[in-house]
């Protein structure tokens, strides 16, 4: 069950749970302008600052999915803070420049977990979005691999030799490498600047 602390807020995490339109544009509209400003204003872009909206967007949606989602301040409060800690981790991974505070938010603690799933979710976008490149049948060899079926077993469904699965998967798991690290995300993610 969803809780919020007025109904508006109610409503706008329902819709977004719900792939209401309407609902998710009216949450772009009141926070997305708020948080461009303070990502420009702190050595960002907007296009940084689109990017960071998106990802605390995708992990509310996922907290509120869970289940039993308390929100105790506003939604536009909790949204900008998820989106401060995110710009601030991408900030610290570059130790170089100064921010400033968010203006007119309530101060919230983010509990740990979410912390840390927000802190992983761009090195999973950066791995799906190359993942989701792959051909089928190397994404399929992919998942059933990382499922841990049987060489022998995907070889079977594949109405193939096991050999040939071994070495498909190889060739697949290289191609994949190779583009994540082919990535200018990866650069940063691997050697944040000093």
């Amino acid at each position: 069950m969803i809780k919020a602390v007025n109904d508006i807020d109610q409503r706008l995490l329902q819709g977004l749970l719900d792939a209401d339109q309407k609902s998710v544009k009216r949450i772009y509209d009141l926070i997305l302008p708020a948080v461009i400003h303070w990502v420009k204003e702190n050595n960002g872009t907007e296009s940084d600052a689109r990017d960071i909206f998106q990802e605390a967007l995708i992990a509310l949606f996922r907290k509120v999915e869970s289940g039993n989602f308390q929100l105790t301040c506003t939604l536009k409060s909790f949204v900008r803070i998820m989106c401060r800690n995110l710009w601030l981790t991408r900030l610290r991974n570059n130790k170089k420049y100064e921010v400033s505070e968010l203006e007119n938010i309530e101060k919230v603690d983010l509990d740990q977990d979410l912390t840390n799933r927000l802190e992983r979710s761009e090195k999973e976008q950066l791995f799906f979005k190359h993942f989701d490149l792959l051909g089928e049948q190397c994404r399929k060899i992919m998942m059933w691999f990382f499922d841990k079926i049987s060489l022998s077993e995907i070889a079977k469904r594949l109405n193939t030799s096991e050999n040939y699965i071994k070495k498909r998967k190889f060739i697949c798991k290289e191609k994949l490498v190779r583009a994540i690290q082919n990535d200018p995300v990866f650069s940063e993610l691997k050697n944040p600047k000093a």
